[in-house]
């Protein structure tokens, strides 16, 4: 799948390179260019987020309201989610529609010789042979699986130890011989960081200071957005674990920069200062405020339409299917189905229907069904109940 997305984005960066003539400079506009592309997501994720946030009070009250009645607090969450009309899963949507473009990304930036310099198949798996000779016992790690890098690294170190290609691929030495890969003119991004190399001058110094201001980069970013969080709701409980996970991320970042060629520190770089500043702009953008006025036109715009989104039809089902098990006790229930019991409510005596865990399933299944539908036919595509088979 990398691949497959890698082959437009590589044109990109092939572009990129043609503009610039320099793979430094090439990675900074690629990253630019696909932090744009991504940018209507990253909105939709950070406006979820957000109105996420400004809800979360409501939920806190229901929670301690609740806090001995969980079916009572399933459906009472239930209820304000379609009254607000928000949904709890569409801040993770664009996340899973970034994650395979990512991918594509770092295949771009892994392979420079098949993007940038569009080198064969053929070529690019004899200099890899030749490489892999000149390396034996000693070849890095990740070579095996990304040896494009090493490659253009190695021929640029030693153009004769390939002459052996120059009959079968006359230009390949060539090209890669003359592909710019310097950072300031001075650093090779082909060179793995080192915190001991042969001699401390300036390339070595900026060598070192790629990893190091990715995990640095990456950290002042988890900080900024645990503030804001807070800023924007402070009664948010403590995740714990996930803050833990958010500052070891930024270390983990620095020891991978450490064992890969700087071209992937760099790119990590980039694009963490990118998301950064973008992270800056649709904070101060996306205020609680502004959310609440967003959400409420959207809730607006749908009164007009007269069409439920996903949680009031959920909504829906639930209370059709409790009215039906409620008022029609004489009816015999299909094989297999739950029948509901009714028990007096803990908190005012009022009757409350208990529906089973099967029978949430169900709901949720039927949730599912409906979203499937509607995307089917979104993309005019033929809709097949995978249940019904």
């Amino acid at each position: 799948m990398s691949e497959i997305i890698g082959i437009p984005l590589g044109y990109i960066m092939w572009l990129m390179y043609q503009i610039t003539h320099n793979y430094a400079w090439s990675i900074i506009l690629f990253t630019l260019v696909t932090k744009i592309i991504l940018f209507p997501l990253s909105v939709k994720q950070q406006k979820s987020s957000a109105a996420m946030a400004a809800f979360q009070p409501k939920l806190e009250k229901l929670k301690k309201q609740y806090a001995n009645n969980q079916q009572k607090l399933q459906e009472e969450q239930m209820k304000l989610y379609s009254e607000e009309g928000i949904n709890p899963m569409a801040s993770c949507l664009p996340l899973f529609i970034q994650f395979p473009i990512l991918y594509g990304i770092f295949d771009v930036v892994y392979r420079p010789l098949t993007h940038i310099l569009h080198a064969g198949e053929d070529a690019i798996k004899a200099a890899t042979e030749i490489t892999k000779n000149i390396f034996g016992d000693s070849a890095p790690v990740y070579f095996q699986h990304r040896p494009e890098i090493y490659i253009v690294k190695e021929v640029q170190k030693d153009p004769a130890a390939f002459s052996s290609m120059a009959e079968q691929f006359p230009d390949f030495v060539e090209k890669v011989v003359g592909f710019n890969n310097k950072l300031f003119g001075l650093v090779d991004l082909g060179d793995i960081p080192t915190l001991h190399p042969e001699a401390w001058n300036a390339a070595a110094i900026i060598l070192l200071m790629i990893p190091i201001m990715s995990g640095v980069i990456q950290l002042a970013m988890t900080i900024y957005m645990q503030i804001r969080n807070k800023k924007m709701n402070p009664d948010a409980p403590n995740m714990g674990g996930m803050n833990v996970m958010l500052y070891v991320m930024p270390l983990f970042s620095i020891w991978i920069a450490f064992r890969y060629p700087a071209g992937i520190g760099f790119y990590w770089t980039m694009s963490s200062l990118f998301s950064f500043v973008q992270s800056i702009v649709l904070y101060h953008i996306y205020t609680p405020e502004y959310v609440a006025s967003l959400v409420e036109k959207d809730r607006q715009k749908r009164k007009k339409k007269n069409r439920p989104n996903m949680m009031e039809r959920y909504q829906q089902i639930m209370d059709e299917q409790t009215s039906s098990q409620n008022g029609g006790s004489a009816s015999k229930p299909k094989s297999g189905a739950v029948t509901a019991k009714v028990a007096d409510d803990d908190e005012g005596g009022s009757p409350e229907i208990k529906i089973s865990r099967a029978k949430q399933k169900e709901y949720e299944k039927m949730i599912i069904r409906e979203a499937r539908r509607r995307q089917a036919e979104k993309y005019g595509e033929e809709f097949v109940d995978e249940d019904e088979d």
